[in-house]
């Protein structure tokens, strides 16, 4: 039997044929997904930070060296291990009556709020850190001193509290040689309040 096509003639066992070849031989239809924007790249995975680095971009850290950072009297610069970036200033403590050495943090606060304030000291080798240094926040709140022990938890941050602060440099940390043995003055870190 043929079939007439306009001006062509075609067998049909020829059509039939084309008709029942296999799937895996005729081309497939392309599907073409409508055009959109790209994506935005993935956000890199947070790698882990080693100690005493900074863990956030949002945290304010200033060490001992630097340009926050301003010492008055007769600090002497030491390795009492596990220090932030390794390395800290230290002065023997004063009694009540004798002039006391400073060591001032100066942050630049770049967003007015509430801020978590931690201090980071080192090891006590010699058993000679005071048990009751003091560490003074200024803030918007006021000025607080709170008493910190040397001698124990070393090598991490250390909670003062949680205070007010303005934009700017109006707030600051400071601790005293006035102790009861060796103050350090090492690191002192900002976070914002969750």
């Amino acid at each position: 039997m043929k079939l007439k096509l306009g001006f062509a003639t075609m067998s049909v066992s020829v059509l039939l044929t084309a008709c029942q070849s296999t799937p895996t031989s005729r081309p497939e239809a392309v599907v073409t997904a409508p055009k959109t924007a790209p994506a935005a790249p993935a956000a890199p995975a947070a790698a882990a930070t080693p100690a005493g680095a900074a863990a956030s971009s949002n945290e304010l850290i200033i060490d001992d060296r630097d340009p926050g950072f301003k010492s008055e009297g007769d600090w002497t610069l030491g390795d009492s291990g596990a220090d932030f970036k390794g390395g800290t200033l230290w002065v023997v403590g004063t009694s009540a009556g004798a002039a006391a050495s400073t060591a001032t943090w100066t942050p630049d606060i770049k967003i007015a709020g509430m801020y978590d304030v931690y201090e980071w000291h080192g090891e006590d080798p010699n058993s000679d850190h005071a048990s009751n240094a003091p560490f003074t926040v200024k803030s918007d709140d006021g000025t607080k001193t709170i008493l910190v022990n040397l001698r124990s938890n070393t090598g991490k941050w250390n909670l003062l509290g949680t205070f007010k602060f303005a934009a700017g440099q109006g707030g600051k940390v400071s601790v005293s040689s006035k102790a009861d043995g060796n103050v350090l003055a090492d690191a002192v870190k900002f976070v914002p309040h969750q």
